[in-house]
């Protein structure tokens, strides 16, 4: 341990040489650094060369001991400070106790007194390093565990329905930028190799890299958190004053499948004010990301865009009864109809377990016509409920539900098909509106309807059997042959008029298009005219 300095602080030479030569400090483990005639010297001293211990004389000219000693321990409080008396000044010498004065020695000065005062003050100095060298420690080892600790809260948040209280305290412990109030929104990535077989040290590599590169894309914006989940996917935690959180998420997708070779499938949860509201905003961003087995690989899926928000019901088995609602209102009858034999797979011990398994199932239908709004004669009218829940065998209860669920899930594909198509009409007479913006894109075109341009796209893709662009070309270059036909506008002006600003770009985007030039084909259509 390293060695005890110590300052000596006397107006009298002969006391100072007295003190040094009494006892060997080597063996004491400690070192005279310095000594010092008055407190203004001593003062100095003090500050350059923080001794452990300081000996200093009550009797001094200028500022005598005790204020000494005062202006010692307001500065540096780990000093300690030994007050050389004599008997005559000892009751004076007493009001330093207040100061906090370690010890006094009494003239003449004694060598064994001398050696009981270091000996304590040694022990308590080595006490004190070495809990101060333990604090130090245990500081480190929060530092290192920090960003385990931060993660692990981060999962038991997501998960867990916390109180206001805990939520606040460990937010402000961990630093995290959310407040109480403002818009909070949830995305959940999901990154897999290309190759057929991947082994689990290469799917944590991805993740681990995948991760890196989701902070580096929001390391401009301080008011997100970005974090693993207990299922190895990458969780985003953002405010979205300010950003388009879908938009973000289109463009991280881009940027991650061309960096690391992998598909890419990110499921976005709605807006919530409340940091309480968190567990649900994931639970939502996990429901959209498991849309991935339909809308296929490489896709940004908003929770808002498959399944309209609603109140969730209670569920006796909450995994099974998640996987019914999710295909119901996904429209795949085949899937939930497995997924309801499975749930009345259970070893039923009497009738009444049964019919609460079918209320289950029933609550979910119910909820899910509400979160789709639909209504009419596919619902379960009060014959058939009745029946369902009166019933005293499990296959006319299955047979009954089946039905149900196959016309509930029939109802919700003819309904998305329906708002599908209105969408896609509204969509196509926006873009003819606004044929000559050299802006319109498939962003601005999504914002302009408030739906995500990942779902825009698909909805067009199915609707056009085209994607977004190939069908904006094409109906540019029509537009482009009609002009050209009616008008004897100049080519140039003529792509001013359909949107593309580029004049060589235009003249080569309509000769791929129709195989002719500008020139040949105005030409074209006077010569047949």
């Amino acid at each position: 341990m390293e060695q005890i300095k110590v300052l000596i602080v006397d107006d009298e030479y002969l006391i100072r040489n007295l003190i040094r030569k009494r006892i060997n400090w080597e063996e004491q483990g400690m070192t005279i650094v310095g000594e010092a005639s008055d407190a203004h010297e001593a003062l100095n001293m003090v500050d350059t060369l923080r001794p452990d211990i300081v000996f200093t004389d009550i009797c001094m000219p200028f500022i005598d001991g005790i204020e000494f000693s005062r202006m010692v321990t307001e500065k540096h409080p780990a000093i300690k400070i030994v007050i050389i008396t004599g008997h005559d000044e000892f009751e004076f010498a007493r009001r330093s106790i207040k100061l906090g004065i370690a010890d006094f020695i009494l003239k003449p000065i004694h060598a064994a007194e001398l050696l009981n005062v270091t000996e304590r003050l040694k022990k308590k100095i080595q006490e004190e390093r070495t809990r101060k060298q333990e604090f130090e420690k245990l500081k480190e080892e929060l530092r290192q565990s920090l960003p385990f600790l931060r993660e692990k809260f981060l999962n038991r948040w997501i998960l867990q329905r916390l109180s206001a209280s805990e939520i606040l305290e460990e937010q402000s412990f961990f630093n995290l930028p959310f407040t109480e109030g403002n818009l909070l929104r949830i995305a959940v990535l999901e990154l897999s190799l290309t190759t057929p077989e991947q082994t689990q040290e290469q799917n944590l590599l991805l993740s681990m890299d995948g991760r890196k590169r989701v902070e580096a894309f929001f390391s401009g914006s301080p008011e997100s958190v970005v974090f693993m989940d207990n299922k190895n996917q990458i969780v985003v935690i953002t405010d979205v004053r300010g950003r388009d959180v879908a938009v973000d998420c289109e463009l991280l997708k881009k940027d991650l499948i061309h960096s690391l070779k992998c598909f890419v499938c990110i499921g976005v949860g709605n807006r919530h004010s409340s940091l309480r509201d968190i567990p649900i905003g994931y639970r939502e961003a996990c429901r959209a990301l498991n849309y991935k087995t339909f809308v296929g690989k490489n896709q940004v899926v908003c929770y808002e865009d498959v399944v309209e928000s609603g109140e969730q019901q209670y569920r006796s088995n909450p995994e099974l009864l998640e996987e019914l609602h999710f295909y119901i209102s996904a429209g795949a009858a085949e899937k939930a109809a497995a997924v309801l034999k499975e749930i009345l797979r259970f070893p039923f011990s009497e009738v009444s377990q049964m019919r609460l398994a079918a209320m289950d199932i029933i609550a979910q239908c119910q909820n899910i016509e509400a979160e789709q709004k639909i209504n009419g004669g596919d619902t379960l009218n009060k014959d058939t409920l009745a029946a369902v829940l009166l019933s005293d065998n499990l296959p006319d209860i299955q047979k009954k539900l089946e039905a149900h669920i196959a016309a509930l899930s029939g109802s919700i594909n003819a309904k998305n098909s329906t708002k599908a198509g209105y969408l896609i009409e509204r969509v196509k007479d926006f873009l003819n509106k606004n044929l000559s913006s050299p802006d319109l894109s498939l962003v601005n075109t999504a914002a302009a309807f408030f739906v995500s341009p990942g779902h825009l796209g698909r909805l067009f893709k199915k609707a056009t059997g085209q994607t977004f662009v190939e069908y904006l070309t094409d109906i540019r270059i029509k537009r482009a042959e009609i002009l050209l036909k009616t008008t004897e506008l100049k080519g140039y002006q003529v792509g001013d008029e359909v949107g593309i600003a580029d004049p060589h770009y235009f003249c080569i985007l309509f000769k791929k298009k129709t195989g002719k030039s500008v020139n040949e084909y105005r030409k074209g259509t006077k010569c047949n005219a």
